[in-house]
């Protein structure tokens, strides 16, 4: 299981893309500046108890792949198995930067020719700047559910259900995330559980704040899990982390 929040000012109303494609809703500020408030003052640093670590993601020197003309700073607390270190395969270009994470037994330098033959993969970590704030802003799934069966999911949190091509979704929103917890159709009870838990979760740990929009899916199953939010002009794309993408998700800011 897997499972994100939003920032906060004196912003006008905007107008964000309900689930109809051609219509637009206008969802008032005040609203978001209490989501917000209440997101910036959950526990942002406290630790992943999920994850066991007995060793420091600063070992591998991940931020020294980042164009230093970015002014992004990657955090240094990412989750390590127990036992294990934490490297990866990246590389980066005028306007992408990509890690793809790996657990080794031994400590290894980032592009270690060994990384893939001894390494367990953990998951992958994209950065990608786009010409402008709105063509970044186009990437992410701006959604406001509204529509199907709805749900409790706890915390004050409605969501709601539907059901399409063998899949049941559970889709809420918290702040500016628009979040989708997703499973099969035969064990449609997983969904609307592995919602119930990433709400859970949140309201213990705070994801990263988007500038503007996030989305965040978690299957039930694993297979599908993606985060995804906007910094700006920046996306940051988090794929393949399995039951950990939250834990992952959580340690950026």
């Amino acid at each position: 299981m897997m499972v994100m929040m939003t920032a906060c000012g004196n912003e006008e109303k905007e107008a964000v893309q309900t689930q109809n494609p051609e219509q637009t809703v206008d969802v008032e500020t005040d609203k978001e500046q209490t989501e917000e408030v209440k997101t910036e003052t959950k526990e942002a640093d406290k630790p992943n108890t999920n994850v066991a670590s007995d060793s420091k993601a600063e070992k591998a020197d991940f931020q020294s792949i980042i164009p230093s003309d970015w002014g992004i700073k990657l955090p240094t607390d990412f989750p390590v198995a127990k036992g294990k270190h934490l490297t990866a395969i990246a590389s980066s270009t005028q306007n992408k930067a990509t890690f793809t994470f790996y657990n080794t037994d031994k400590q290894l330098e980032i592009n270690d020719p060994k990384i893939k033959e001894t390494g367990q993969l953990v998951g992958k970590l994209v950065m990608t700047q786009y010409e402008t704030e709105k063509a970044a802003s186009e990437e992410i799934d701006q959604t406001v559910f509204t529509d199907g069966e709805a749900v409790d999911l706890g915390h004050g949190i409605t969501g709601y259900q539907d059901a399409g091509a063998g899949s049941l979704f559970t889709s809420w929103n918290e702040g500016r995330w628009a979040i989708i917890a997703r499973s099969t159709t035969e064990k449609s009870e997983e969904s609307l559980a592995t919602a119930k838990e990433t709400v859970e979760f949140l309201e213990t740990h705070m994801m990263p704040v988007p500038k503007k929009y996030g989305q965040l899916h978690i299957d039930a199953n694993d297979t599908g899990s993606l985060a995804k939010w906007q910094k700006q002009k920046f996306v940051y794309t988090l794929t393949d982390f399995g039951d950990n993408t939250l834990n992952w998700l959580v340690t950026f800011k």
